[in-house]
């Protein structure tokens, strides 16, 4: 009898569990976030073209004769990142809840040699749906995961055979699909009100329209710490 009334107590407080949810997923949730992004190129002619420039360190111009000076090794990709994301309690799954996300990131480099006249600068962005879900009651870890449009913006900075500043510009638009973890810490008196650390991680796909090769198909990711104010 003993065993049988602590099975059922057990029982009972399993079920408890099941059906409470994380009070933070209770409410509406606006999000603000700025973090730091870095980005990896992984497919496209274009892209793949200028990144072989970098790590041979030589300029993106290059003279009638194919020649390109030598201006010093780049650093990785890295820079700012901001978010703004609306979220809304799904009331029929505890727990989850829905809404849109935004999120730009503004990375570049620049050689050790080039001075300001040489660079990269490699911008996206990406809007869509998205979902962040608690899956404990007490505690406050939670997942995310955004889908929807994507857009790219680059840019290659050089001096030309005339020694003037010229730029080399790119923008194209495709899909984006991205994921997270993060954790919620509740600072203020209002526990509504909450920091919120995450690690994102995002990987893009645009059709880039280019000089020379028309239809140019390019894939990304980036990797992004993000610590966001929700009220």
């Amino acid at each position: 009898m003993k065993n049988t009334t602590i099975l059922i107590v057990v029982l009972l407080n399993s079920i408890a569990v099941v059906q409470a949810q994380n009070p933070l997923s209770q409410s509406v949730q606006t999000e603000f976030g700025i973090g730091i992004s870095t980005p990896f190129l992984h497919d496209g002619t274009e892209l793949n073209k200028s990144a072989n420039l970098r790590s041979n360190a030589l300029s993106y111009f290059a003279d009638e004769q194919g020649n390109r000076k030598n201006i010093g090794n780049y650093g990785s990709l890295i820079g700012w990142s901001v978010a703004l994301a609306y979220y809304r309690p799904v009331k029929m799954v505890n727990g989850l809840m829905l809404g849109t996300a935004f999120r730009t990131s503004l990375t570049g480099s620049q050689p050790q040699n080039g001075g300001y006249e040489e660079g990269f600068f490699f911008n996206f962005l990406s809007l869509g749906f998205a979902a962040k879900y608690y899956p404990f009651t007490q505690n406050n870890l939670f997942f995310k995961a955004d889908a929807g449009l994507a857009s790219v913006f680059t840019k290659n900075r050089f001096l030309n055979a005339q020694n003037e500043q010229g730029f080399f510009h790119q923008f194209g638009v495709g899909t984006n699909i991205s994921s997270a973890m993060g954790y919620s810490i509740q600072p203020f008196k209002n526990k509504s009100k909450t920091i919120d650390l995450q690690l994102i991680y995002q990987l893009n796909a645009t059709r880039v329209e280019v000089n020379g090769i028309g239809n140019d198909q390019w894939t990304y990711s980036a990797l992004t710490l993000m610590g966001a104010f929700n009220f």
